[in-house]
């Protein structure tokens, strides 16, 4: 009885063959690069023109990815800390979004924090709190990441706050500079 346990135990030597999954494994892909990435696809230079897919962390600390939301409108807002008309279109971006749901994306892209220097996780955590912020995407930006006066490698910002309007393909319907809500609304209307 104790051989047939010890031969259960042990078991029955076999040739064990092993492949290597080296050849057949693809490689990771490789992380997004920040900010705007060029497509063969975008050039950003017009109304009418493909969004290149644009890049950042959000408030929590998780990539964004502008073209993770093809096939839903996005509403972009370049704004700073510093911008007083920034501050007020701050307090109606969730709002926004909460009567729009799943419709649209309005994000948030934070530049500059209030020193002026490129917009920091606190920037972005302060912006979050002081604007009431809980679904709206707040992305931590910069002008390196995101301004580009040819408008080919990033968007062209006359200034803050700044609004684009891209439709469910990516493509830019409208921009403008400053805030009207009723405009906002008016755009996201025909856009849906």
């Amino acid at each position: 009885m104790i051989k047939l346990l010890l031969i259960a135990l042990i078991g029955c030597a076999a040739d064990l063959q092993t492949t290597s999954n080296k050849d057949s494994a693809k490689p990771p892909p490789a992380p997004p690069e920040f900010g705007v990435n060029e497509r063969d696809d975008c050039d950003q230079s017009a109304i009418g023109s493909n969004v290149c897919n644009l890049v950042l962390y959000d408030q929590n600390g998780h990539i964004w990815e502008l073209y993770d939301h093809l096939g839903t409108v996005v509403l972009l807002d370049f704004s700073t800390a510093w911008c007083g008309p920034c501050q007020v279109a701050g307090h109606r971006a969730q709002p926004i979004q909460d009567d729009y749901g799943d419709q649209i994306v309005f994000a948030t892209v934070l530049i500059e924090g209030l020193s002026g220097e490129p917009a920091t996780q606190e920037d972005v955590d302060t912006w979050v709190v002081e604007h009431g912020v809980t679904t709206s995407p707040v992305l931590q930006g910069s002008r390196e990441y995101v301004m580009d006066p040819a408008g080919i490698t990033g968007y062209l910002i006359g200034g803050f706050p700044t609004y684009v309007y891209i439709d469910k393909n990516m493509v830019i319907h409208t921009g403008h500079v400053g805030f009207n809500e009723e405009f906002v609304r008016m755009t996201l209307d025909g856009l849906l």
